[in-house]
């Protein structure tokens, strides 16, 4: 399981490594294409990096002060269409929620019109 920057990260490298050959980024290139909510530096990149090619979703050939060279893992592409297969199918399964409650509420509001219709029509 990774936290939101890893995998902001990882979804990052995926894009600029899309055909899976070892890429040289600059870490300030990673850190720019982060959104301005997190607040890393260069050792927190490192980290992230480490964390993600001990997972086995890139592989790292070398890093230096201001460079890395990496490449993604078929591991870490399917982890990440795996996650945005489960919230296509969350929103999917919020959605067929609603519906049957809807369709729930309607059918009951109908049966108690006609429990009532017929009610009183007996009696």
């Amino acid at each position: 399981m990774l936290d939101k920057m890893s995998k902001e990260v990882l979804r990052f490298l995926l894009e600029f490594c899309k055909d899976g050959s070892f890429q040289v980024l600059e870490y300030e290139e990673i850190i720019k294409s982060l959104s301005s909510n997190y607040n890393l530096d260069r050792e927190g990149i490192m980290q992230i990096l480490k964390h993600l090619n001990s997972l086995e979703y890139i592989i790292i050939k070398y890093n230096d002060d201001n460079v890395v060279c990496l490449s993604t893992l078929p591991f870490g592409r399917q982890y990440i269409e795996s996650e945005e297969e489960k919230k296509k199918n969350i929103l999917k399964m919020k959605n067929m929620a609603r519906g049957a409650f809807i369709s729930a509420l309607f059918a009951a509001l109908i049966g108690a019109f006609l429990g009532t219709l017929i009610y009183n029509i007996i009696f």
